[in-house]
C-alpha cells in the first residue's frame, strides 16, 4: 500500500496551502485601485476649542489602493490612512498623528462589495465623512 502515504502527502500539502490562504486578510479579488465617486459630510459643524462652532470642510481623499489585503489612501490633509481588507470585504483603517493634548486619530470602517464598490466612513475627532470609491478595471 504505497499509495496511501502519497495520498496523505498530497492532502497535507494541499491542506497547508488552503490553510495559509484562509488566514490571509483577503484574496486577490479585492486587489486594485479604486477611484473616488463621492464624498459627503456626515455632520456640517463641530465644536472647536473654546466652545466655538465651526464648519466641517469638504474632503476629497485620494484613490484607495488594495494589495494583498492591505489598503491605503491619502486623506486630503496629506495623512496616510492604512489598514486591512478582510475576506468578506470588511475594511478597517486608521491614521494616528500626535496632537496637542492627545493623539489625532482617523478611523475608517466600510465594505467592498462584489461589484467593486467601497462604501466607507472616515471618523475623526471633529468631523466625519462618507466616501464611495469604485474599482478601476
Amino acid at each position: 500500500m504505497r499509495v496511501a502515504p502519497t495520498v496523505l502527502l498530497i492532502l497535507v500539502v494541499f491542506g497547508f496551502h488552503v490553510s495559509a490562504y484562509a488566514q490571509s486578510p483577503a484574496g486577490p479579488r479585492f486587489d486594485g485601485t479604486y477611484r473616488l465617486m463621492s464624498s459627503a459630510k456626515v455632520s456640517e459643524t463641530y465644536v472647536a476649542k473654546g466652545g466655538q462652532s465651526s464648519l466641517c470642510p469638504a474632503r476629497i481623499p485620494g484613490p484607495l489602493t488594495v494589495l494583498q489585503g492591505q489598503a491605503r489612501y491619502t486623506a486630503e490633509s496629506g495623512r496616510e490612512v492604512t489598514g486591512t481588507v478582510g475576506p468578506q470585504g470588511e475594511l478597517l483603517m486608521r491614521s494616528v498623528e500626535p496632537g496637542q493634548s492627545r493623539p489625532n486619530e482617523l478611523k475608517v470602517t466600510g465594505t467592498i462589495d462584489a461589484a467593486g464598490t467601497v462604501r466607507a466612513r472616515q471618523a475623526g475627532f471633529s468631523c466625519s465623512y462618507d466616501f464611495v470609491w469604485q474599482k478601476q478595471l
